[in-house]
């Protein structure tokens, strides 16, 4: 048996990849190993940005009620049952879209023997492979890890645990930590640095407010010991519970890809901007590469990058515009590099007319600006940050200037505006924003 194109992975960038070889005419196969749909269906994105919005639910509906003079009354029934039944519904949703552009699936685990791949005991030629294995969660060398759960494992629980230690300040861990509090459990955050470190001082300060209001002990430059069953002991103290690790990941990369000429490190497979390896015939996409920011919608990117690249048809990776967003309340999200800014300019969404009419007023948005007055940065924190910190990114990608941004009319009133009210704010334009007696 032979195909034009062999993918090892099922996930996000597997089974779009799978999908545009396939629309263009080539005879491809995509190897899962157990369920199509990847970290971001299975145990990453859906599941746990579904438990965002059940929790949000859950805190804020009585109080936005409140504001439009409603009376709303949520609790949980089955919500647990509702994410098995989306997480099922979208990874069935991967492998038929393969299938329906007239692509092949295949379930077994795929193993690399030089010019074959063997699957279920059966050898398969190919002339060109896109590996797209993803990552696992990377758990901490501490006496009695075993006892403890992943963040994989932690958003598909079925149940809400009354007490729980999460181990990891990066998103994942806050995120987790946010959700179950809301769902009822007794929640402490435990980091040997401080939460979210990468997020400027105001951001971080948000999100440490938010977590407080929740009920989060929050417990920062905290270094875990060892676990003995429920009990997490700490450089700070014991902590009792369900206990989460949520630190940090490690790429899936195949046994014997080495013998094929194919480079690695600890970080994952080497690729150039095209999404190839040092092996000419191998192109490697999605968590399981050497790159800084592993999230769906990147992989998904590097997916159509290297099948364009299959195909003839070379494009190159852009990073710059790859937004993260972390799943908060409210959400955090960034994009571009801080390190070109040479100016900030803030709008604050208490000012936004769309916002005041909602009745989620918290955060802002922020735009760095570069020595040529050009969009190069974006942070976000809002409960609308996921859609518009993609605004910024194409802002950036069209490298458009400050003015230009300004002068664009968006429509009003709403959220989005806000960020032409962020360039504003820079030519003294930004008229929703009170002003002190010096006009500063």
């Amino acid at each position: 048996m032979k195909f034009d194109v062999v993918i090892i992975g099922g996930g996000s960038s597997g089974y779009v990849a799978g999908s545009v070889l396939a629309r263009h005419g080539k005879n491809v196969l995509v190897v899962e190993k157990e369920k199509f749909g990847g970290v971001c269906v299975r145990s990453g994105c859906v599941p746990s940005i579904f438990l965002y919005d059940v929790s949000f639910s859950l805190s804020r509906s009585s109080e936005i009620g409140n504001y439009k003079g409603l009376t709303i009354d949520v609790g949980a029934r089955d919500i647990f049952a509702s994410r098995n039944t989306l997480i099922e519904y979208l990874s069935d949703a991967g492998q038929k879209l393969v299938e329906n552009a007239g692509g092949t699936t295949l379930i077994g685990e795929a193993r690399v023997k030089g010019s074959v791949v063997e699957v279920n005991g059966k050898e398969i030629e190919y002339d060109n492979m896109i590996i797209a294995s993803g990552s696992s969660p990377l758990l901490p060398r501490i006496k009695g890890v075993e006892g403890g759960i992943t963040e994989d494992q932690a958003v598909n629980l079925d149940y809400v645990p009354k007490e729980m230690v999460v181990v990891g300040g990066g998103f994942a861990g806050v995120e987790i930590a946010q959700f179950f509090a809301r769902l009822g459990s007794s929640v402490s955050l435990v980091t040997r640095g401080r939460i979210l470190q990468e997020m400027s001082e105001e951001a971080r300060k948000i999100i440490l407010d938010s977590l407080e209001w929740d009920g989060v002990t929050v417990k920062e430059n905290c270094e875990p010991v060892y676990q003995d069953g429920k009990l997490l002991k700490t450089t700070c103290g014991e902590f009792r519970g369900e206990v989460v690790y949520a630190t940090g990941r490690r790429p899936n990369i195949p046994e014997d890809v080495s013998s094929v000429g194919v480079k690695v490190n600890c970080n994952g497979i080497v690729v150039d901007r095209y999404m190839r390896t040092s092996n000419p015939r191998i192109w490697a996409v999605g968590d399981v590469v050497d790159k800084e920011r592993k999230v769906a919608h990147s992989a998904m990117m590097e997916g159509i990058v290297a099948s364009l690249s299959i195909l003839g048809q070379p494009v190159e990776v852009d990073y710059s515009v790859v937004p993260q967003v972390i799943y908060t309340d409210p959400q955090v999200a960034v994009v571009g590099n801080r390190r070109n800014v040479v100016k900030f300019s803030t709008f604050p969404l208490s000012a936004s007319t769309r916002a005041i009419i909602h009745g989620i007023r918290e955060g802002y948005v922020r735009l760095g600006f570069d020595e040529k007055d050009r969009i190069c940065f974006g942070e976000v924190v809002s409960h609308y940050s996921e859609e518009i910190i993609n605004i910024v990114s194409i802002a950036i990608k069209a490298g458009m200037r400050a003015k230009d941004l300004a002068l664009v009319p968006f429509v009003h009133p709403s959220i989005s505006e806000s960020v032409s009210n962020t360039a504003k704010a820079l030519f003294n334009l930004d008229v929703d924003v009170f002003k002190d007696k010096n006009g500063t």
